[in-house]
């Protein structure tokens, strides 16, 4: 080359390493990440030169004050595209990133992460992959004040997204909002197209240090407790699924069986410092929460200082799927756009009267807020105490005829043979029972859709059932028939062709029975059509309308309220849809019956008046520390709930234990024969329900009970200790009422009284 031209071209180039990148006020182009070893060695070195970390008044002085309401300030600082929400009741204040990053032991990339407020993922159909930024890597972000608040737009040059967001603080709350209407994608519905898959929402927002005391709460299954800096550093992160896993996507080999995450909320709780306050942040999707999940690491686990808590939000499902020939999954993307139309998200803080803060005040905050914005009715439940019961009807069985397999509808718990176990708990004390009755149809036996009330005449017909009934109604018992109507065989008016969800794949979404040793499918049972939400509203009107016609006014519509997934057929039905489809055929029910819940999620809790099978267990993540039985804590004295079947546990005592703790109702799975004759039914797993093994020790363990929660049935809980190094736990409600119980001892002390589980159950059942 000329040698003048390289001069040139030398001095050009030093020219524009020396001009300064112009920024706006409110407007700064985040830096690109430099993964060379010079910059790292740069950048580290810059670090150890800076060894006084950055203090909250350092910071609060580089503040804006944005908004005040009540006892809550917002304020924000343009230049690095933070903010911090000001609690004057606690004195916390808390901050969207952590002040003190610069001098953390994170490399650059993670300063770049721990600093943004969005990490992308977007997704490209023609290469068929996904590529993840963050807002101070690849990305940058624009502020502008708006009433109350902030809007941010995030962009992200290289896919050509832009992403607004808008922080306003509310009465109580700091609210974060997304239109995703306004979300702009380069190119969507083309091709060669960028997508929005996505986005993981204020990863930082109130994050720990190494040196602060604390701990998350987290909703899965009953609840769990993730301590600060546990040193649980060689573990997996966590990440919970809000309402499980979108059942659509079928996977080939049975997934780990984990605990649902009910509620879209998750708690932090800050102890103060030298003696300062404690501070707690209960976090809500309150939309978008079909889409969310609840993801936790500690300091350590991402090479960095801090211990955080987020949602993430998936905006646009993906599903994976084998061409022929190949080994790797190819992944899709869905075709129709964001079905999500909105994303909030709500910051609350927590504080109390005496300074002190724990996972029962975030129980407390989450109830209020069901309460108040969700339509939770706090029911009067005075001396009110249930044995709740989970009968199974009939099921299919292959049997010979004349050498030939056929499959038969068998009787397993007639309406004759559940009148006979009611009757004979009632003659043995238990006077208030809650009875869920599957399978008690002739379609649900045959694993068809139910839209009507038939009772199956294997099991005796409407008039047994009838007589069952009102049996039933003369002592107070309440019977809830139940049909879920999810999975399904061709027929009664449904067809796999049309009424089935379908895959983002294109496919048909077929639910297989796994092998219980090997985890892969069944071929012994055919796989079942998945029912698509669009087609609920029709079954289950004509089952309501059936339901009156026939004077039922009970209802149950079992996984139902506990199960969410979306259809990607043309019918374009998301999980956010979904739900708005659910809630509707709850509440239809609910305007002129009694609703029992299975497990319920948040959006059916405010149309239960019982609430079935509520986990007392989280799913034990080597990441948990401790489980709480925080669902319960939410739900106590407002709305009556039970356990998990006790006679399921392999240990009763602390099963029965466990849930008394807990302020739980007693349960137990009955059918009406024994295990032998149960084999190669999908009823199988009943295997340990034989009532006649079961009907004393459960009129006994009702008796105890009963005893035990009556006094507290309207109640909330206000403390739950656990001491003694877990073998007692201490419940307190607010009446005062107070139980302790002792896992060693195998005992209860309530109201000044002790009892003793030997006193209800023999030493077979109890064991050593």
């Amino acid at each position: 080359m000329n040698s003048k031209l390289k001069k040139s071209l030398a001095f050009l180039l030093c020219l524009a390493m020396m001009i300064p990148s112009a920024a706006s006020v409110y407007s700064e182009d985040a830096p690109e990440e430099d993964t060379s070893a010079e910059s790292s060695e740069s950048a580290d070195e810059e670090e150890e030169e800076e060894e006084t970390p950055r203090t909250e008044e350092e910071a609060m002085a580089l503040m804006e004050k944005l908004s005040t309401k009540g006892d809550l300030t917002l304020y924000m600082n343009s230049k690095e595209g933070t903010l911090a929400l000001e609690d004057k009741k606690s004195g916390k204040i808390w901050w969207s990133n952590p002040v003190d990053l610069e001098t953390s032991n994170a490399k650059l990339s993670q300063k770049q992460e721990l600093a943004s407020g969005m990490t992308l993922t977007y997704g490209e159909p023609y290469p068929r992959s996904t590529t993840t930024q963050n807002s101070h890597g690849k990305g940058s972000y624009k502020m502008e004040k708006i009433t109350d608040g902030v809007r941010i737009t995030y962009s992200f040059d290289q896919p050509g997204i832009d992403i607004p967001v808008e922080f306003t603080l509310q009465d109580g709350y700091l609210k974060l909002y997304i239109d995703t209407k306004q979300i702009h994608e380069n190119n969507p519905s083309s091709y060669d197209g960028q997508l929005v898959c996505d986005l993981a929402l204020m990863t930082t927002f109130g994050a720990a240090g190494l040196e602060d005391e604390g701990y998350f709460v987290v909703p899965d299954g009953g609840g769990a407790v993730i301590e600060f800096n546990n040193g649980k550093t060689g573990m997996k992160t966590y990440t919970g699924i809000v309402y499980g896993r979108n059942i659509t996507i079928v996977k080939t080999q049975k997934q780990a069986v984990i605990q649902n995450v009910n509620m879209p909320m998750f708690g932090i709780v800050k102890q103060g410092r030298d003696g300062g306050q404690d501070a707690g942040l209960m976090v809500v999707a309150d939309k978008g929460d079909t889409c969310a999940s609840i993801n936790t690491y500690v300091s350590n686990q991402q090479n960095t200082d801090y211990n955080s808590t987020y949602f993430d939000f998936e905006l646009r499902t993906q599903d994976e799927y084998l061409m022929g020939g190949e080994s790797n999954p190819l992944k899709v993307f869905e075709k129709r756009g964001i079905l999500v139309p909105e994303v909030e998200v709500r910051y609350y803080p927590v504080s109390s009267d005496d300074g002190k803060v724990d996972y029962v005040d975030i129980a407390e905050k989450y109830r209020e807020y069901l309460i108040n914005d969700k339509g939770v009715v706090d029911k009067d439940l005075t001396d009110s105490s249930s044995l709740f019961l989970d009968l199974y009807g009939g099921t299919l069985k292959t049997e010979s005829v004349a050498g030939l397999p056929v499959t038969v509808k068998e009787p397993v718990t007639t309406f004759a043979t559940a009148q006979y176990l009611l009757q004979t708990l009632g003659e043995n004390g238990v006077d208030d029972m809650v009875v869920t009755y599957h399978k008690y149809t002739d379609e649900d036996i045959g694993e068809k859709i139910t839209d009507s009330f038939n009772p199956a005449s294997k099991l005796g017909g409407k008039s047994k059932f009838k007589s069952l009934k009102s049996y039933a109604e003369s002592n107070n018992i309440k019977l809830f028939p139940s049909v879920t109507n999810l999975t399904y065989k061709t027929g009664n008016g449904y067809w796999n062709m049309t009424n089935t969800a379908m895959r983002v794949s294109n496919a048909y979404a077929q639910i297989s029975e796994y092998d219980r040793a090997h985890g892969i499918a069944n071929e012994y049972y055919d796989p079942l059509s998945l029912f698509t939400p669009d087609s609920y509203n029709k079954a289950f009107t004509k089952l309501l309308k059936s339901y009156r016609k026939n004077g039922i006014s009970n209802y149950s519509f079992g996984a139902l309220s506990n199960t969410i997934y979306g259809d990607y057929s043309r019918k374009a039905v998301s999980r956010e849809k979904a739900k708005g489809i659910i809630t509707d055929i709850y509440a239809d029910a609910k305007s002129d019956g009694t609703v029992l819940a299975d497990n319920a999620a948040a959006y059916v809790l405010p149309y239960a008046d019982y609430i079935a099978n509520v986990p007392s267990y989280s799913s034990k993540f080597d990441l948990f520390d401790y489980e709480i039985p925080f669902y319960q804590m939410v739900m106590h004295g407002i709305t009556p709930y039970a356990g998990c079947a006790v006679n399921s546990e392999a240990d009763i005592a602390e099963a029965v234990l466990t849930d008394l703790a807990a302020g739980s109702n007693l349960s137990f799975d009955f059918v009406g024969i024994p295990a032998a004759e149960l084999k190669d039914t999908k009823l199988d797993k009943y295997y340990y329900a034989y009532y006649a093994n079961w009907a004393d020790d459960a009129a006994k363990l009702y008796s105890l009970a009963n005893e035990v929660l009556t006094p507290a049935a309207d109640a909330t809980i206000v403390s739950y200790e656990i001491t003694h190094e877990g073998n007692e736990i201490e419940t307190t409600y607010s009446n005062g009422y107070k139980t302790v119980v002792n896992y060693k001892k195998k005992s209860i002390e309530a109201d000044g009284k002790t009892y003793k589980l030997s006193d209800y159950l023999g030493e077979e059942v109890l064991g050593k």
